[in-house]
């Protein structure tokens, strides 16, 4: 990414997640930025979009599938449009966000400008985050973010009955992306090492990409990279790389909501991003999921403001 054309857009919404705590992550990110002298990134352009819950219920979940839906869809198309809206002027952008949820925005914002079928997704995560209602172990949407990107529920794998508002809801959120679905064939995921059966079987109808962490630590992550580059070159145009920090390993990655054994060390962490933030096909990075109630002496904040100063300062 050239710096010069780069832009930050927040969004600090965290109700998609079962744990509170990551509306802050944005924020702590920004301050460890500015304790560490951070000027060139903290001088580019920022557009923040806070979440406004005070006149929505957010305690009491009406839908056990599909749980704080109306308040996460009235956020997300807030975070989309400002997305779509800004892209023709700062062509590459950083998003800082709260939980995985955001996503739903932020790949809606991405997928209404241009051809979807040519763009790609590299989900950097220790999850698939492909499930819908229908298949859902929680109704937590960060759960689902993946899927709101695609014209498939995976009803095949149905475990869940869905109701008709909860359907309609659903359907409202996976329209946030104005009808700009992205094929399958289109998606890589990076680092999966925690997954559920039906989106296993989603992964394996679809013939979608798994590289996951296992094979990374058996192979090294250049070849990953190398597998990822080659897998979408000919068929996109342009990528949406979201990170989430569990993606680490717990030994790195202690502030987040669902750390899971076996993940990136931080070196192959900053591989991965320094690769993908070079890539001309590169449009959207995304980092998510820092939770400071979680991390008190916030060394995970700490740890991707490392990150993004090694990569941008």
């Amino acid at each position: 990414m050239n710096l010069m054309e780069l832009q930050i857009i927040t969004s600090n919404w965290e109700y998609g997640a079962g744990k509170k705590g990551t509306s802050e992550g944005p924020q702590a990110l920004l301050e460890s930025l500015r304790s560490k002298g951070a000027k060139k990134l903290l001088q580019l352009p920022r557009i923040d979009v806070e979440q406004t819950v005070e006149y929505e219920d957010v305690e009491t979940i009406q839908y056990p599938k599909l749980k704080r839906a109306k308040p996460l869809i009235e956020h997300q198309e807030r975070f989309a449009n400002a997305i779509d809206s800004s892209r023709g002027n700062l062509p590459f952008q950083l998003l800082l966000t709260g939980d995985h949820s955001n996503a739903i925005g932020g790949l809606a914002g991405f997928c209404r400008k241009g051809d979807s079928n040519k763009k790609g997704i590299i989900w950097i995560d220790a999850h698939l985050d492909l499930h819908s209602p229908y298949t859902t172990p929680s109704g937590n949407i960060h759960g689902m973010s993946v899927n709101t990107a695609l014209d498939i529920d995976n009803k095949k794998s149905q475990v869940r009955e869905v109701d008709p508002d909860c359907q309609e809801l659903w359907n409202i959120i996976k329209s946030l992306k104005k009808n700009h679905s992205i094929p399958p064939r289109n998606i890589v995921f990076l680092g999966i090492r925690s997954f559920e059966e039906p989106e296993l079987k989603l992964v394996q109808n679809e013939e979608i990409k798994v590289i996951y962490a296992e094979e990374i630590h058996q192979k090294g992550i250049e070849w990953a990279l190398q597998e990822c580059t080659d897998y979408l070159k000919e068929v996109t145009d342009e990528w949406y790389v979201s990170f989430d920090v569990d993606s680490m390993d717990p030994t790195v990655s202690k502030g987040t909501g669902t750390p899971v054994k076996g993940g990136l060390s931080k070196k192959q962490a900053f591989t991965s991003l320094d690769y993908f933030t070079q890539h001309d096909k590169t449009r959207v990075l995304e980092i998510t999921e820092i939770n400071p109630s979680l991390d008190t002496e916030k060394p995970m904040a700490n740890e991707v403001a490392d990150l993004l100063i090694d990569l941008f300062e």
